[in-house]
């Protein structure tokens, strides 16, 4: 499991600490300049589990979400997070999205994957259903040592339309706190020493709430 903090960044501090990561860890290397856009499909149960656990602050939790990148329809993937204290791991699955599109709807697509059988299981057993689409703009650094992955996402935005994983700009309202941008940082058992008075020259607020809490409170609170 991995070590995952994250923090509210003020946007003058965001664009600062982006300029200086970029001087002494790597881009990803798979986007241009580390930008790309994320956007999620949540899922969640009938009594809101996954969204309770995270407000009761559970120390071991999970939540299943659909996810693409750049709105890249040609790799979609369901994944199934399990959090334990500051620790997370990750199981993945690759869809296409006629059999999103089905998950959707809740229909099953027969797959020998167990993440699959076990995510289409709870569909029928719990009431497993599509609840939020959470959307944002990431800038994504790296570096070998441990694995670390630090990582700033600006442009936060939900929607209630499933479908809108897929497109339809125009269905996303902005979360409430829209004048910060998220940091997290995510590495395995060591964090590089060089990068802790990087991270202290900026301000930023530890937070317990995920995009996916903040996204289903924005909907409680709101007349959307």
């Amino acid at each position: 499991m991995r070590h995952e903090l994250k923090y509210m960044i003020g946007k003058s501090d965001s664009v600062l600490l982006k300029s200086i990561l970029s001087r002494i860890m790597s881009f990803d290397p798979h986007y241009q300049n580390g930008i790309y856009t994320v956007s999620s499909l949540y899922f969640d149960d009938l009594s809101f589990a996954a969204y309770n656990d995270k407000l009761n602050g559970d120390s071991e939790r999970e939540k299943f979400r659909i996810r693409l990148y750049n709105g890249d329809e040609s790799y979609i993937v369901l994944e199934k997070k399990c959090k334990k204290k500051d620790f997370v791991n990750k199981y993945s699955f690759l869809m296409n999205k006629n059999d999103v599109l089905a998950a959707i709807n809740g229909k099953r697509t027969e797959s020998d994957n167990e993440l699959a059988k076990e995510f289409y299981a709870k569909t029928v057993s719990q009431g497993l259903r599509p609840v939020v689409t959470v959307e944002y703009e990431r800038t994504a650094f790296v570096f070998p040592l441990g694995e670390t992955r630090i990582t700033i996402d600006r442009n936060i935005r939900f929607s209630m339309d499933p479908e809108s994983l897929f497109g339809g700009r125009d269905l996303f309202y902005p979360l409430p706190f829209s004048e910060s941008d998220i940091l997290e940082v995510k590495y395995n058992e060591n964090f590089p020493s060089f990068l802790t008075p990087v991270l202290s020259s900026v301000s930023a607020e530890r937070i317990a709430y995920s995009k996916y809490a903040m996204a289903v409170s924005a909907i409680e609170g709101s007349n959307i």
